[in-house]
């Protein structure tokens, strides 16, 4: 399979630096290897100390990697791979159950797909662990051709359009064999239904605008999408993840990555910058960004190797769609391993 990513759709020309912008593409460079290091470290230590893998801590970072590796970024392959054994164990004793449509796998239309992003990112081929996750996703798709967000942990498992826009990525990186075109009329119903949804939350706009770039929806839709969350940027650069908020790295990351990928934003251009900017500037010492967690705890609370105490798994995943939204100010190494 070749190189699949969360963040990108279409093939991008190679991001180009402003002139004389030595100075912050250096600036640039510093974070992303700060915030890479600490995250990846992270990643062990959640597994290590949950037996599980999360989207926070893990899946998104797998697409980061991805990204940064591309870009000739120090990466630890040995955390990397580590991180895929380590999704493929936790999924592993699921793929019975979920060819039968059993959802052992809870919320699978968030925790599969993010997973599975995840996974793609990684270059894994399809096998029949993901054959059989993509098997029971499709099982849920709603008539009108959303899927239901069953879990409500704002903002990353936030509505049906997170759970739309990943469910129909999902299968659009994993196909089933012998099922083509019955899944391109899946994934065409989820266009026609994220073209008609209304988004309210940042994650809502980015889900829906990655979602409907993801599925080739009209241009004109793309561009409508775009231009909503494009004015929701702030004076100080950023986004926020509801207008009563303040502007954090995880909606600013997120909003950058939603309009790179929908080809609304290049990295060159001013309001890009201008978020560029806002990341390098609430960065940590520590290559950290702190982001306030809105969700209710679930589980009981344990130190999983990101600062930033009981605010840490929002943290982590905040500093990986800072660290994905830099990264792609870089030209890739070679254009053809991206889509």
């Amino acid at each position: 399979m070749k190189r699949t990513m969360l963040t990108l759709g279409v093939l991008f020309a190679a991001a180009g630096l402003l002139p004389g912008a030595e100075n912050e593409n250096a600036a640039v460079r510093r974070s992303v290897e700060k915030s890479l290091g600490l995250l990846q470290r992270s990643s062990a230590e959640f597994f290590k100390k949950s037996g599980c893998i999360s989207c926070h801590n893990n899946s998104i970072l797998q697409v980061t990697v991805s990204a940064a590796r591309d870009r000739g970024f120090r990466i630890d392959e040995q955390i990397a791979a580590q991180q895929v054994k380590a999704t493929l164990s936790v999924l592993g004793p699921h793929r019975e159950p979920m060819l039968e449509a059993v959802p052992t796998i809870p919320a699978s239309p968030i925790v599969s797909t993010y997973a599975l992003i995840g996974l793609a990112a990684e270059q894994h081929e399809a096998d029949g662990m993901t054959d059989a996750l993509v098997h029971e996703l499709a099982a849920r798709q709603k008539q009108d051709g959303h899927w239901h967000a069953e879990s409500s942990r704002p903002p990353l498992d936030q509505g049906d359009l997170t759970a739309t826009a990943l469910s129909a990525r999902s299968l659009q990186l994993y196909p089933l064999p012998g099922r083509k075109q019955e899944f391109e009329e899946r994934v065409a119903k989820a266009r026609t239904w994220m073209a008609g949804a209304k988004a309210f939350t940042t994650q809502e706009k980015v889900m829906r605008l990655m979602g409907l770039s993801w599925t080739k929806a009209d241009p004109a839709i793309i561009v409508q999408a775009a231009e909503v969350l494009r004015k929701e940027q702030r004076e100080d650069g950023g986004w926020a993840q509801l207008p009563a908020l303040s502007s954090d790295a995880y909606a600013t990351g997120q909003a950058l990555v939603a309009l790179y990928t929908a080809g609304a934003l290049s990295t060159s251009d001013k309001d890009y910058q201008r978020g560029v900017k806002f990341l390098i500037g609430t960065q940590l010492e520590d290559g950290s960004w702190h982001v306030k967690t809105r969700a209710l705890g679930f589980q009981p609370y344990f130190e999983g190797g990101y600062p930033h105490g009981p605010d840490q798994w929002i943290s982590a995943a905040g500093g990986a769609w800072a660290t994905m939204a830099l990264t792609l100010t870089q030209s890739p190494k070679t254009l053809a391993q991206l889509h």
